[in-house]
């Protein structure tokens, strides 16, 4: 794999984890408390796992492609996530 090739994973293995994490706050907005808890630490598996298996080891393979946000060099334009799945309605 290409450092471009790397690239392009590692954004898409990013947007993947920001689309499940807009899915945890639609179901806590539109369903129960008790599916909530329980989607949540579903979803939570799934994005540790997509970070512990994928993405830190694409990102040790490519260290200039770690993220600012975890201790990086490399800026994610957070367009990235667009369009949004789920915005959640503002608190008044």
């Amino acid at each position: 794999m290409t450092k471009q090739e790397a690239e392009q994973l590692s954004l898409l293995l990013m947007q993947v984890s920001g689309k499940l994490d807009q899915s945890v706050c639609f179901v806590m907005d539109k369903d129960s408390p008790e599916s909530f808890t329980a989607y949540r630490s579903s979803a939570g598996k799934i994005m540790g796992a997509l970070y512990l298996e994928m993405l830190q080891p694409l990102w040790q393979r490519y260290p200039e492609l770690l993220p600012v946000q975890m201790g990086g060099s490399y800026q994610v334009d957070d367009n990235i996530h667009l369009p949004h799945f789920y915005h959640p309605a503002p608190t008044p």
